[in-house]
């Protein structure tokens, strides 16, 4: 894996085998039709954007997630698959709502389903995650969606349960070596041996 953006407020660049993770831009719009399709949006909880919205939506999450880099030092990535050049899907890592985790995400447009990709991605974005020191570092899923905890505990993430975020109940997937432990408070009037 490579990354060429140490120092840099600007989207990490990273490659894998097959892949390369970059910073999307406007000029990706012919590319992204996979936001409109359902069944690939199928479990994200505001489902798929409609075809003729992508071409106005897209620039607006291109420069939220600009800023998402510059304020937070990471943020979603493109992900496009070296062999072609072709944007197949994103993945990325984001605060997780009302939390003082980090949630590492992923999608694919179908035809790279079931190959490996979204494992690939989201070992990449993990180890850039480790790199930067980042922590409590977590992945949620509708529990239905068998896919996409394949994705998590292949990419050597463990099951922690159930929570409930963006208004549902998901399950739950953490790096266990990025968790961090609260310092418990200390008893109400000092030292109780002393």
């Amino acid at each position: 894996m490579s990354d060429d953006s140490a120092g840099s407020n600007a989207a990490a660049r990273i490659e894998t085998e097959r892949l390369l993770l970059r910073a999307f831009d406007e000029s990706d719009v012919g590319e992204v039709a996979f936001f409109a399709d359902p069944e690939v949006m199928r479990y994200i909880p505001r489902g798929a954007w409609k075809r003729e919205d992508v071409a106005s939506i897209f620039p607006r999450v291109v420069a939220r997630r600009r800023d998402e880099w510059r304020d937070a030092g990471y943020g979603m990535w493109a992900v496009v698959l070296k062999q072609t050049g072709k944007v197949i899907g994103n993945c990325g890592l984001q605060r997780l709502e009302d939390t003082d985790e980090i949630e590492v995400y992923y999608l694919l447009d179908k035809p790279h389903w079931n190959q490996g990709i979204a494992t690939e991605a989201t070992r990449a974005a993990l180890r850039f995650a480790h790199e930067r020191g980042l922590k409590n570092i977590v992945a949620v899923a509708m529990p239905e969606n068998g896919a996409s905890q394949r994705v998590m505990a292949k990419a050597g993430m463990s099951h922690i349960g159930r929570a409930r975020h963006y208004g549902l109940e998901l399950v739950k997937y953490e790096m266990p070596s990025t968790r961090e432990t609260k310092a418990e408070p200390a008893p109400a009037g000092g030292n109780p041996r002393a």
